[in-house]
């Protein structure tokens, strides 16, 4: 961490809401096809989890509009929270005051809205998982959230800024954002002029379970709209998709693991040879569909408000 900066008081993406315009049949697929298990049903929602702890990682809301609804990240104890809604106070934000949580897993927290009208929200104390190891085929957890951003400048002063993250590695058009975990990013922001979801991607076990997910995909209608592959910065392998409601997808594995001596690198170190889009120089370029749907999601309005 450079000099003079504070550590980083997020630990990493604890889940992802969606809006959904069909939610039986998106909540089955995510437990079948996708492979995570459910752990909470309301009359208009489902959440799910993965192998690794948090109580689920994915909720699903009922609505006539696809979107994602919020971002919820963990922390580790509500000192970190309150400290956390001074910050993004202090910044400008939009904020609810924290408070114990009714929503499904509880906890401590609050949401707020970031410069580009994200609806993010800080979670402590969540009836969390004790069983946790590896399954194979099973996502573990949100690896990374890749954010649109429309007011680049904004965003990345908000997150660098009020929310501590250091920004690891660029690759314009994408800048990569670590927190206080050991995974190379937990947030990427592209320079897009659109205030919309690129991707979701969720960590997989090994690079097997990667490569058997997109057989699975395949099998039941979901084409892969780019992969397999290896990226450059994070160094992790990668298949993408499109879920329901095109829902950008992806499924990654290998995440490079790095602690503070890792020394950022500029656009410059990244470029790949011409022809390529990724390490092994094997995969195709991304669809034409997953380019349209990596600008396409939208966030809910109210997804600020805790319960």
């Amino acid at each position: 961490m450079p000099s003079g900066m504070p550590p980083c008081l997020i630990r990493g993406v604890r889940s992802v809401d969606f809006v959904v315009t069909n939610l039986d049949e998106a909540a089955r697929f995510y437990e079948t096809v996708w492979n995570l298990d459910p752990v909470a049903v309301g009359d208009d929602s489902r959440f799910f989890r993965g192998t690794a702890g948090y109580h689920h990682v994915l909720g699903l809301h009922r609505g006539a509009q696809p979107a994602v609804k919020r971002i919820v990240f963990d922390v580790a104890d509500r000192q970190a929270a309150d400290a956390l809604h001074r910050a993004v106070t202090a910044a400008g934000a939009k904020s609810t005051t924290p408070a114990v949580l009714t929503t499904p897993g509880g906890g401590y927290g609050f949401g707020c809205k970031d410069p580009d009208g994200r609806n993010l929200a800080f979670v402590c104390e969540a009836a969390d998982h004790a069983d946790t190891a590896d399954r194979p085929d099973r996502p573990r957890k949100i690896a990374h959230l890749n954010l649109n951003a429309r007011d680049f400048d904004a965003s990345l002063a908000f997150f660098t800024g009020a929310l501590g993250f250091r920004v690891i590695d660029d690759n314009a058009p994408l800048w990569f954002l670590h927190c206080a975990n050991s995974d190379h990013s937990s947030i990427v922001l592209a320079k897009t002029g659109l205030p919309t979801l690129n991707h979701v991607a969720f960590e997989m076990p090994d690079f097997d379970s990667v490569m058997r997910g997109m057989g699975r995909m395949k099998d039941n209608g979901y084409p892969i709209e780019w992969g397999p592959g290896r990226h450059g910065p994070g160094d992790n392998v990668f298949a993408y998709f499109c879920g329901p409601d095109e829902v950008p997808l992806e499924y990654t594995a290998e995440v490079l693991q790095i602690d503070d001596s890792y020394q950022p690198r500029p656009s410059t170190y990244w470029k790949f040879a011409p022809g390529r889009s990724d390490q092994w120089g094997i995969t195709q370029p991304r669809s034409a569909r997953y380019y349209r749907v990596q600008r396409l999601f939208g966030y809910s309005s109210d997804g600020d408000r805790l319960g």
